[in-house]
């Protein structure tokens, strides 16, 4: 099980949104790429990172950010937000990021995600971003009506190995993640899960780690380190595997 800490970026600066409002927006640092050498130091090996100014406008805006942080780290990096056309996914894994995150094109244009799946199928993560069991795009601001477990079950019957499963009313709020939503979303899809919103403490990540049994193969975390919540090094010792 992996450790995943979180860079958001927003005008190249790290952010954190609550429940993916962009009007709640905390600057915790001008240098991501600082952050990123940090999250390494700490063991990490895997980071989480979102551009929400290409998840709003349709297009990756903080690349730049991302391939340097890939330069400077070396480490894994699932890298989404605003990726919608095969020209940034070839540019994305020319630059040596590892994993990508699909959100908005597997609802606008699913027949072509699944073409990219297919071509390239080791490379892909589904971004499952869920409010009240619908399925949120662009950003989480427009809400597709369309029911998670039925939509994650499309993906892994269309070549999608993982996904990454966001409650969105818990993220950024320090609440605990939502443990048996997470657990009824892979046991249905049969998707492995990395586990996304609201992790606060060792404690959630306690009750996280049980889903392992269950298709768990990583925790996201944010809010919880920026703020002091968790000892991101102890954590990433002690439970990453």
């Amino acid at each position: 099980m992996l450790i995943i800490p979180a860079i958001d970026l927003i005008d190249g600066k790290c952010v954190r949104l609550t429940e993916g409002d962009y009007n709640q927006k905390k600057i915790y640092d001008n240098d991501p790429i600082k952050i990123a050498r940090i999250f390494k130091n700490m063991g990490a090996k895997r980071l989480h990172v979102i551009d929400l100014d290409g998840a709003k406008t349709g297009s990756p805006i903080n690349r730049n950010i991302v391939k340097a942080i890939k330069k400077e780290t070396g480490l894994s990096i699932e890298f989404g937000g605003g990726i919608r056309t095969e020209e940034d996914i070839k540019s994305l894994l020319y630059e040596g990021i590892d994993k990508i995150i699909l959100g908005t094109v597997l609802v606008n244009n699913p027949d072509l995600a699944f073409q990219w799946v297919n071509n390239y199928p080791d490379n892909f993560i589904a971004a499952v971003d869920v409010k009240n069991n619908s399925i949120q795009t662009q950003g989480w601001l427009k809400n597709e009506k369309i029911d998670s477990i039925e939509f994650g079950k499309n993906l892994f019957q269309n070549g999608f190995k993982i996904a990454i499963y966001t409650d969105i009313s818990r993220d950024g709020r320090l609440a605990g993640p939502n443990i048996e939503a997470t657990k009824m979303f892979s046991n249905k899809t049969g998707l492995h899960v990395i586990l996304s919103g609201g992790v606060s403490s060792e404690e959630d990540i306690k009750s996280a780690k049980t889903l392992i049994y269950f298709g768990l193969i990583g925790i996201i975390v944010g809010k919880a380190y920026y703020e002091n919540k968790l000892d991101l090094k102890e954590i990433i010792k002690k439970y990453q595997r």
